[in-house]
Formats: C-alpha cells, sequence, structure tokens
C-alpha cells in the first residue's frame, strides 16, 4: 500500500516537472510567434499569442510553488506579482487608448512593488546580518540611476504628458531597487548554504536584470523614436519573457 502511495507521489512530481517544461517550451514557439504577428502593429492574433507566453510563466510560478510544495509568503507575493506582469501584458495589448495604457502600466508598476517588497521581507530571513542600507547597494543603485539618466538623454528620451513622465521615473527607480534586492537576496541565500545556492543567484540575478534591459529598451522605443526598430523590439520581448520566467521559477528555490 504504502508502495502504491509512493509510486503515485512521485508520478504526480513527474507530471508537474513535464508541466513546468511544457510551459518553457510553450515560451520558446510562442514569442517567436507573438513577435512576428504583432508586427507591424498590434492584432488580435498578437493578443492571443502574447497572452500564451504570459500565461506560461504564470504556469511556471504556479508549478514552482507546487513542485517544491512551498507555500511560504515569498512565493505567494511572487505569484501575486506575476498575475499583476499578466494583467500589464493584457491592458498594454488591448487597445491604444491611454486608459488601458494606464491600467497596464500600473499593473507593472504594483507588481514590481510586491516584488520588492517579497524580497526586502525575505532578506533578513534568511541572513540575520543583511542590512537594508547596505553601501554597496547604494552605490550601484547610484551608478544605474545615473546610466538611466545618460541613456535617457543619448537617446533623447521625450514624454510629454508630465504626469506619465514622473510616473516613468518612479517606474525606474523601482526597477533598480528591485534588481538590487532580488540580486542580494540570491546572494545572501547562496552564501548561507542554501539548497542550489548558484542556481538561486543566477535565477534572480539574471531575472531582474534582464527585467531592467527589457523596459529600458521599451522606453527607447516608446519615446525615443524608435518604434520601427525591430531588432530592439525583439530584444524587448525576449528579455522580458526570460525574466518573468527566471522570476517565477525562484520560488523553487526560496521558501521563507
Amino acid at each position: 500500500m504504502c508502495y502504491n502511495i509512493g509510486r503515485i507521489i512521485r508520478g504526480v512530481i513527474m507530471l508537474l516537472k513535464v508541466l513546468f517544461a511544457l510551459c518553457i517550451v510553450l515560451q520558446v514557439i510562442f514569442v517567436p510567434l507573438f513577435l512576428q504577428a504583432q508586427w507591424p502593429g498590434i492584432c488580435r492574433k498578437s493578443l492571443f499569442y502574447k497572452m500564451i507566453c504570459a500565461t506560461s510563466f504564470l504556469g511556471v510560478g504556479v508549478l514552482s510553488m507546487t513542485i517544491a510544495g512551498n507555500k511560504s509568503v515569498y512565493a505567494i507575493m511572487m505569484l501575486v506579482g506575476l498575475v499583476f506582469g499578466w494583467l500589464g501584458d493584457l491592458f498594454l495589448h488591448l487597445n491604444n487608448t491611454q486608459k488601458a495604457f494606464a491600467i497596464g502600466f500600473c499593473s507593472f508598476l504594483v507588481g514590481h512593488i510586491v516584488y520588492i517588497v517579497a524580497y526586502i521581507r525575505t532578506l533578513p530571513l534568511i541572513s540575520d546580518k543583511y542590512s537594508f542600507f547596505n553601501i554597496y547597494e547604494i552605490i550601484l543603485a547610484l551608478s544605474l540611476v545615473t546610466l538611466a539618466i545618460v541613456g535617457m538623454v543619448k537617446f533623447k528620451i521625450q514624454i510629454s504628458v508630465s504626469a506619465l513622465k514622473y510616473g516613468i521615473y518612479v517606474y525606474t527607480l523601482l526597477l533598480v531597487v528591485m534588481n538590487l534586492k532580488a540580486s542580494a537576496l540570491g546572494l545572501c541565500y547562496w552564501l548561507n548554504g542554501g539548497k542550489y545556492g548558484v542556481i538561486a543567484f543566477l535565477v534572480l540575478a539574471i531575472g531582474s536584470l534582464c527585467f531592467m534591459l527589457s523596459d529600458a529598451t521599451l522606453g527607447i522605443i516608446m519615446f525615443g523614436g524608435q518604434k520601427r526598430n525591430k531588432p530592439l523590439k525583439v530584444f524587448n520581448i525576449v528579455t522580458y519573457f526570460l525574466a518573468q520566467s527566471m522570476l517565477a521559477s525562484s520560488i523553487l528555490f526560496i521558501k521563507a
């Protein structure tokens, strides 16, 4: 009887891992299809493909939570952040109205805040020696913000609406903080002997970096006169879905 139960459990876990791999495969297949369908302009087909990709990174989060048996606050908050990312993808692609754009933008903004809170809350639980005002992080944050300002000047970023301009500034700052805290969490987990620590660090550090690169590229496309630049658009989309999937898979490791 116990042997049969054990076989069933192993079978279920194997099925979950197959579904996890399937989510990754779906992105590999549908991200190129989405890029092809949305060029030169969005349509119903591109929305359909995009939401398959978005649902797949949400699936990565849910399956990571299930496979790892991770019911921690961190896992739940990351899942909430992924849901806001899914909503952001939907509203930013629905139509070109300012209302849809505002809802999509705010969804991503809230998603980043949720991610940041998840990292900040978890860091002291992983390492009691971690200091929130770390001098190295402050220096790196100032460097990244300076780099962002230089980029805005170099690519002649022009935002006509004042409210949107300040929103972009806040969003950029949140991206920097998200990258720093995600990387710090991965590093602390690794240095404190966490299981598969190197992988967890790479997943969080590279995932958050890809998010920064994706959104920086999106800013150049939308406000730097590069809307017809196809290579930039490809880079923007590929790094975005890679970022969301990597951050979602961090639930496999961080259980606090």
